[in-house]
């Protein structure tokens, strides 16, 4: 199994969950392997390191337990989805196109003060996405971004203080244009 820290092994199970619903573990059956295709456990000490990543994520109460037809299923609790939509957002990237179609997507958003956290944590996710700083809570990028700000907006709880625009023509975007290689 290639040498994974325990944020990793809980980022990837945390993932999985998200992604598929639930996750069946049977760490000691002969095709675990294949559910676990991103850590390919060769012996009794790599399986042993991902069932400890699953009891510490259930101690931490970010999954719970099931039992389904004699076989444990895992699903995550609302905090384990927050924390997997985290881990998810921040391995997230907007995708740039062949051909820019000429218009600016600008990423607008006005938190509230009791929710600071969530602005600080919008305002990082934005820059780690790809888009560039426009103003203090105004990004801009030249690729569509609906799905990515969507997102954003559903980890932090904060999607109604986030709005998008599309435009055709900005100041200063010759300055914003070498920023992105155009």
């Amino acid at each position: 199994m290639k040498k994974f820290t325990k944020n990793e092994v809980s980022e990837i199970l945390l993932s999985t969950i998200l992604v598929v619903g639930f996750l069946t573990i049977a760490v000691a059956a002969p095709n675990a392997v294949q559910l676990f295709k991103y850590f390919d456990p060769k012996n009794t000490k790599d399986k042993w390191k991902i069932k400890r990543s699953i009891l510490r994520l259930e101690e931490s109460k970010f999954i719970k337990k099931r039992v389904v037809a004699g076989e444990e299923q895992y699903i995550l609790t609302e905090t384990g989805k927050v924390r997997a939509m985290r881990y998810h957002l921040f391995s997230m990237k907007i995708a740039k196109q062949p051909k820019w179609d000429g218009l600016w997507r600008i990423v607008m958003f006005d938190v509230p003060e009791d929710k600071r956290t969530a602005r600080l944590a919008i305002n990082l996710a934005l820059k780690k996405l790809g888009c560039v700083q426009y103003q203090k809570s105004v990004f801009i990028t030249p690729y569509p971004c609906a799905q990515e700000v969507d997102f954003v907006g559903k980890c932090f709880d904060a999607r109604h203080h986030l709005r998008l625009i599309t435009a055709k023509e900005i100041d200063g975007a010759d300055k914003i244009k070498k920023s992105f290689g155009l």
